[in-house]
């Protein structure tokens, strides 16, 4: 677990059986009584979205950690772009769907997001209840139910994403942490996964399940009293996740 000036991280990550890598991966940057957190999917498509990913939250990572800049939407959106300037040129036709999200002791959080990676919440009967909209052909004119999302086969084309060809500019979302823990998926989870699934795996009981499936991962943000240290927990491999603080 990642307890350090009052937030608490917990990161789950499930390779697939689409891909030879896991594509799936998160970062996190810590700084006094602030975190910014990054959740990636890359497309099976492009042999190196994979890689491409993880060096987007590298990126993003290291910025927050060492930049005098004050955080806000405007400075957060302007850091991808310069990821993607700086990323572009060496991973030609790859792309990764993100959730980007920044929180400090003063509400609301900030949250960044392009694809099919998600934002949500835990109701008290175990459901989540997610707060973004993936950018898809299923639901490009309207938004519709996620249960009812996840039956669509047009949502697995993406209208927005990370992509290496173009910056394309996310969604805004403004969010209040309060006492709630918000959970980031991939679409491997949110879509793949049901209820009981869903709750197992982000308890670390991940699925054995058998036949085709995509890369699963989530990323939970809570906050808890200070702690003076940083430990990852979950069930994931080391180089999943990418852990700095300033």
């Amino acid at each position: 677990m990642v307890t350090d000036m009052g937030f608490a991280v917990r990161w789950h990550c499930q390779q697939g059986t689409r891909t030879a890598d896991n594509r799936d991966h998160a970062g996190i940057g810590i700084r006094g009584g602030s975190i910014l957190a990054i959740v990636l999917d890359g497309s099976t498509s492009g042999s190196a979205s994979g890689l491409f990913a993880r060096e987007i939250a590298r990126h993003v990572v290291d910025w927050f950690v060492t930049t005098p800049a004050e955080v806000t939407a405007a400075t957060m959106t302007e850091q991808l772009r310069m990821t993607h300037v700086a990323l572009a040129g060496d991973f030609k036709k790859a792309s990764a769907s993100y959730v980007l999200l920044y929180a400090d002791a003063a509400p609301p959080a900030i949250v960044l997001h392009a694809g099919d990676c998600l934002l949500g919440h835990r109701d008290t009967d175990g459901r989540i209840s997610w707060l973004l909209q993936p950018h898809t052909l299923a639901n490009a004119l309207a938004a519709i139910p996620h249960e009812t999302l996840v039956k669509a086969d047009a949502r697995h084309v993406l209208t927005r994403s990370f992509r290496s060809k173009r910056f394309i500019a996310p969604d805004l979302t403004l969010t209040d942490l309060k006492d709630q823990t918000l959970l980031v998926g991939t679409d491997g989870f949110w879509a793949d996964l049901d209820l009981h699934e869903q709750n197992a795996f982000s308890e670390g009981r991940l699925p054995a399940s058998e036949g085709e499936r995509d890369d699963r991962a989530l990323l939970s943000i809570s906050r808890v009293g200070a702690g003076a240290s940083i430990d990852v927990s979950g069930t994931h491999a080391p180089t999943s996740i990418y852990v700095r603080r300033a």
